[in-house]
């Protein structure tokens, strides 16, 4: 996967093995062998390319973009309570914030979900509200 991305960007900017080698400062053959994956480059190297395509090094690996909130939920591993969530979080749907109640009931809603996924009977569900 790696090899044919190189090609493709290599390709869109029209450049040849040769050019392309000499614009990064390495030899023909070096970066021959990461477009055929016979050689995989260091970090710094992936970095110089990436940053002459002006792209990101996950881009240029092919790795899935994840937007902001994935990015920090996955960096914050957060465990909140309800009431944490609504004392120190905003939700808009529809551009419009949810007030405390339309975040319980959501809340709710998403937790009735997953246990009716899960084979449970619905019927044991609490409500705990106010």
């Amino acid at each position: 996967m790696f090899s044919k991305r190189l090609v493709y960007f290599r390709d869109k900017v029209g450049l040849t093995q040769e050019e392309l080698s000499k614009r990064l400062g390495m030899a023909r053959t070096t970066y021959q062998g990461y477009e055929n994956g016979k050689r995989e480059p260091d970090l710094n190297t992936l970095e110089k390319i990436a940053k002459f395509y002006d792209i990101t090094v996950d881009d240029l690996l092919g790795r899935e973009k994840k937007d902001a909130v994935d990015r920090l939920i996955e960096y914050l591993d957060l465990e909140l309570t309800d009431e944490q969530i609504i004392e120190h979080m905003n939700f808009k749907v529809d551009n419009l914030t949810l007030s405390n109640e339309e975040v319980r009931e959501f809340i709710a809603f998403v937790r009735a979900k997953r246990f009716m996924k899960s084979g449970q009977q619905a019927s044991s569900l609490k409500f705990e509200g106010p």
